[in-house]
């Protein structure tokens, strides 16, 4: 059940991203991967999604090779630094729009987004608007529409960095216990020092595309 990389390299015209980089994250574990700007972390997490292809190495999954599934098979979900939600729907139908997506029945909608909901502390705002939250409330929807699809590995790529200090503290720690109530594998990428110290398991710093 690890998520299992070996010697994965991918380089972006002349310069290397990522440099022979090997990994075993256990199941349940939340990893943060720590590196200043252009260290190939983000690249790193990319490359698990599924969004960029390595030149060389394997990536493997539940005794799968991941490079050989489509994104869409995965099983993956990704939340970004920007708070990725759709202005003209509300919250519920933000975090239903994956599961509709999927075709899947209405009540079981319905169910699946109501659990999220509770489970990011957002009972109560359904029917609000997305402009109407504050920036941390935008980004507790960002991830229930992630978690609503029920994922094996849950990734995250600099999700506070558009948060001030006192939200970043709050959401940080809703995102930690999250974790531990789904016992999902989840990647966390920061370059914040103590945001990594406080939230992680293990913390794998990263720097000029390998793991130092």
């Amino acid at each position: 059940m690890n998520l299992v990389g070996e010697n994965l390299s991918y380089k972006l015209t002349e310069e290397l991203q990522l440099r022979k980089i090997s990994f075993n994250f256990e199941k349940g574990k939340l990893y943060t991967i720590l590196g200043r700007t252009l260290s190939g972390k983000t690249t790193l997490l990319k490359t698990i999604a599924g969004l960029l292809m390595p030149d060389s190495g394997s990536i493997r999954f539940e005794d799968k090779n991941f490079l050989e599934i489509p994104v869409w098979k995965r099983n993956i979900a990704m939340v970004y630094q920007q708070f990725i939600n759709y202005p003209h729907l509300n919250v519920f139908e933000n975090i239903a729009f994956p599961l509709k997506q999927r075709g899947l029945d209405p009540q079981k909608i319905n169910d699946e987004v109501f659990k999220s909901l509770k489970l990011v502390g957002l009972e109560g705002y359904e029917k609000r608007k997305i402009q109407e939250l504050s920036g941390g409330q935008q980004q507790r929807v960002a991830v229930a529409r992630a978690i609503v699809l029920e994922p094996k590995v849950l990734l995250f790529d600099e999700p506070l960095s558009n948060l001030d200090s006192k939200l970043r503290r709050q959401v940080r720690e809703d995102i930690r216990f999250l974790q531990k109530s789904l016992s999902v594998t989840t990647i966390y990428v920061t370059h914040d020092q103590e945001e990594a110290l406080a939230i992680s398991d293990n913390i794998i710093v990263m720097k000029n595309a390998v793991i130092a």
